[in-house]
């Protein structure tokens, strides 16, 4: 009997200990970066219809970031991450995807990614804001 309490406490620890959530973005050491603002998308229409994505980033960071800061862009299609990551450096404030179709679902979801200087080995030193997301 005393081994199956005994089970049971160490797959309840087990259990509970991997249930905790943290954040990744918030967990990292250092000042956090604020998200972009004013996020908008644009369908425009020519030869082919684009998405034009535009966006207003920080205009201050934490002193350890390293400048021009570059931005992380998740695209998904019909709710599946099928559109890919697009990272784009020199602090773009403006990105055009292209194909568009009507008939789909879109979610573009953008954050500042910033170099950070660290003197830590096992410390990355790269840095993340929370991301803002535009659907069409």
């Amino acid at each position: 009997m005393k081994k199956i309490v005994f089970y049971i406490t160490v797959c309840s620890l087990i259990f509970f200990c991997g249930c905790y959530d943290d954040s990744p973005i918030e967990s990292k050491p250092g000042e956090s970066i604020n998200p972009v603002t004013n996020l908008q998308a644009n369908i425009r229409d020519g030869e082919e219809e684009i998405i034009v994505l535009n966006w207003d980033l920080p205009s201050d960071y934490p002193e350890d970031v390293i400048e021009p800061v570059s931005v992380h862009i998740q695209v998904k299609i019909d709710g599946r991450r099928e559109g890919g990551d697009i990272v784009i450096d020199s602090a773009p404030e403006t990105y055009t995807y292209t194909p568009y179709d009507e008939s789909r679902n879109y979610s573009f979801t953008v954050k500042v990614l910033a170099s950070v200087e660290t003197s830590e080995p096992y410390e990355s030193d790269l840095r993340y804001s929370l991301g803002e997301t535009v659907n069409l």
